[in-house]
């Protein structure tokens, strides 16, 4: 494995619920627990408040529904229809950068946020893992925006690159992550298998 791409991390703010992502909630519960998040002020929590959730399901559901139909018409099927859970992976990551990302989102009113790492290598079985250039709603604006769910406004003005909207299996990070190695990039790791997490050694800062 390319040296810079050494770890995997995933911010997060309620040990309790780790491995838990909001799809895995039933309709009944969906509201209580994203007003626990806003009330938390956790990870990106305003996108969980009363006024902003909607547009985010709706934005999420689309991507990720993009992402599922993209993989499996172009490389065969997955676990799940959704992922399971998400990590970032930034080339040359150490354990003081990942400490420092997540002391940054303190700035815009949220509370300090935990950091998992593990080790790409670890994920002895990747056919269930799958990556997009920037997180998923960045790679999919173009897509998002021509389906009149664009968002972000004039502060988050995106640069197209030929190989967003697409999603790929975690085999081609390296060649991908050599051909836009001078852009600065990160990328969004998605699991389609709940099964890879049960075993998954990490550490937490």
């Amino acid at each position: 494995m390319d040296d810079d791409l050494q770890y995997l991390i995933h911010f997060f703010n309620d040990e309790a619920h780790l491995f838990e992502t909001i799809t895995m909630a039933g309709p009944a519960e969906v509201d209580a627990v994203c007003d626990t998040i806003s009330a938390r002020t956790g990870w990106f929590w305003a996108r969980f408040s009363p006024s902003e959730r909607a547009g985010y399901f709706r934005r999420r559901a689309f991507v990720e529904r993009a992402m599922y139909d993209d993989y499996t018409r172009a490389h065969g099927p997955l676990q799940e229809r959704v992922p399971v859970f998400y990590f970032y992976l930034v080339p040359k990551i150490t354990e003081q950068a990942a400490a420092g990302l997540a002391r940054q989102r303190a700035m815009h009113g949220e509370a300090e946020a935990r950091v998992l790492m593990a080790r790409l290598a670890d994920f002895e079985d990747t056919a269930n893992l799958t990556f997009t250039l920037n997180d998923s709603h960045t790679a999919y604006g173009r897509r998002m925006k021509e389906a009149g769910l664009d968002f972000g406004g004039a502060r988050n003005v995106r640069v197209d690159l030929p190989d967003h909207d697409r999603v790929f299996p975690l085999s081609m990070i390296e060649p991908i992550h050599r051909a836009y190695r001078t852009h600065g990039l990160q990328y969004e790791v998605q699991v389609w298998d709940r099964r890879l997490l049960e075993n998954l050694r990490y550490t937490v800062l």
